[in-house]
């Protein structure tokens, strides 16, 4: 028959449950629920159990929440990603430390303190644009200039510290 029916009170069902033809199915043995097209809720949706929620999404704003661990493939966030604690990726490959903001990157390969900006670089630093420091370059070795020293400043000086004298030798 056609029409509407209300139910006051409690509606028991030993077997399966089907609305329009598998649109909605509960399975009597499992309990698990089927829903075939869009699920759309007026209110929270809220899963979980005893009323410890362990995901929610609020109906007024869309904000969800997780209490467990999200699992999921390629993702794109096309706002602002907040973020209130550390950050790690793929164990410890890049960690943002939320109190300060300090990096590391691949256990210390590259690390950038948060407080200061201190930079260390664990392996070879390549530039391949233009290079401006403007605080002392202390070098300590031997540098291998590939090419010319050049010093473009009027007043121009080499200094010497040493306690046994300079050399400057040539090949040829």
């Amino acid at each position: 028959s056609s029409g509407n029916t209300a139910i006051f009170g409690t509606l028991d069902v030993a077997d399966d449950f089907d609305v329009n033809s598998g649109k909605l199915v509960v399975t009597a043995l499992t309990g698990n629920t089927a829903i075939a097209g869009t699920l759309s809720a007026v209110s929270d949706f809220k899963v979980g159990a005893d009323n410890a929620e362990t995901f929610t999404v609020a109906a007024s704003s869309g904000n969800t929440a997780v209490s467990g661990t999200l699992s999921a493939g390629a993702t794109t966030v096309t706002g602002t990603l907040g973020v209130s604690s550390d950050m790690t990726v793929n164990t410890n490959k890049f960690v943002v430390t939320a109190s300060d903001g300090s990096l590391n990157i691949n256990s210390g390969k590259l690390t950038v303190a948060g407080a200061s900006g201190n930079t260390a670089i664990a392996g070879t630093l390549g530039v391949t644009e233009a290079a401006t420091l403007s605080s002392t370059l202390a070098v300590t070795g031997i540098s291998t200039l590939a090419d010319q020293l050049k010093l473009a400043n009027d007043n121009a000086l080499v200094t010497h510290t040493g306690s046994t004298g300079m050399k400057i030798t040539s090949s040829s």
